[in-house]
């Protein structure tokens, strides 16, 4: 196993909780909270991967980003389709799916892997979002295209990023017409994301860029969040060059104060932010299967709201919280299931050796 990076899994520990909360505002989405926290929560994993990346041959990286990514949406959609069957079979009030109890519609949803609604062209047929999985079938693609390019041994560094910026913006004026199938259109705008992480570890630019400019990017941030929220999903904002600037910038301040906390910060605090992060795909996954099958949180809102709203909101975010990071810590625990979830660590490969033996 290879040695963890603790300000890595830190930023990706807050990413991973911003994303709940993101998920959990009620009421207060759209706003300036959601605009703050939108502008960076996606767009951080990727410059992460593009400061992790290292040339691979595509076999080798294909086979490994489907074990690692693809599997687990997989075994997510089967998770959630056992729920729809379940609800269809025994009616209850909580273990539902939120958008549709359509099996057609949901198998339609789980191959297109969007995380909002398309409409298709010339139809009245709409496809339901897959949610937030679309991100790991988004990384997936942008993962291999991105090492496709860095590949490419005729071309230097500005052509590569050139290549890139022209993919970018490829997704961005594509998908004013129609959003394509796999996510494709976010794997493409991701990329200049990708080049950014990689950037940021090429030129030493943690160490370089601190003080002044770190408050420049504070207040970009801050300034932006007033009215342009970014959603990755949909590759739209009010204003995209700029909803891509400040995910950069706000991912590189994320990960300043991330490396302040590993050294600084209060040691419970940064275990749990440890704990997220290294179990940010396990996060994401069981708070899908909450946000989309599991009818609590809507439960807790339905009955505190009539009390105070703000303290249903805030029971429903612990609430919420709480889920994701209670299957995060027991899937590691369960045999066959964490293979599914954790092929670093538990090989898929395992599942039939243990029923060959």
């Amino acid at each position: 196993m290879k040695k963890r990076i603790k300000w890595i899994d830190i930023s990706r520990g807050i990413a991973i909780f911003c994303v709940v909360i993101g998920h959990s505002l009620g009421k207060y989405f759209p706003g300036y909270f959601a605009n703050f926290i939108f502008s960076f929560h996606m767009p951080i994993f990727f410059v992460l991967s593009g400061y992790l990346y290292h040339k691979q041959a595509p076999k080798k990286l294909f086979i490994k980003s489907f074990f690692n990514l693809l599997v687990p949406y997989l075994a997510t959609v089967f998770i959630g389709f056992c729920v729809l069957i379940f609800s269809r079979i025994f009616p209850n009030p909580i273990f539902h799916p939120s958008k549709s109890n359509s099996i057609k519609l949901f198998l339609i949803s789980a191959l297109y892997a969007s995380g909002g609604t398309v409409k298709i062209p010339m139809t009245s047929f709409v496809v339901i979002p897959i949610g937030a999985l679309w991100f790991l079938v988004a990384m997936f693609f942008g993962t291999q295209l991105f090492n496709y390019i860095m590949r490419i041994k005729k071309y230097g560094l500005l052509i590569k990023s050139m290549i890139i910026i022209i993919c970018s913006i490829t997704a961005i004026i594509s998908v004013k017409f129609f959003f394509l199938p796999f996510s494709l259109q976010p794997a493409l705008l991701s990329q200049v994301f990708f080049l950014s992480g990689f950037l940021i570890k090429k030129y030493n630019l943690i160490q370089k860029i601190n003080g002044i400019w770190t408050l420049i990017f504070l207040i970009l941030w801050l300034y932006n969040s007033k009215s342009n929220l970014f959603a990755f999903e949909g590759v739209t904002a009010n204003n995209i060059l700029m909803a891509i600037i400040v995910g950069i910038i706000s991912s590189f301040c994320v990960i300043k104060f991330s490396i302040f906390i590993n050294v600084h910060g209060i040691s419970k605090v940064n275990n749990i932010l440890l704990f997220w992060g290294a179990g940010s795909l396990l996060m994401l996954c069981f708070h899908l299967l909450d946000l989309d099958y599991v009818q609590i949180w809507p439960f807790i809102m339905n009955r505190l709201s009539r009390v105070s709203y703000n303290t249903a909101l805030l029971i429903g975010m612990i609430y919420r919280v709480f889920f994701a990071s209670l299957f995060t810590y027991i899937i590691p625990k369960i045999p066959i299931v964490r293979n599914f979830y954790m092929n670093r660590d538990y090989p898929v490969k395992d599942i039939f050796n243990r029923i060959r033996n």
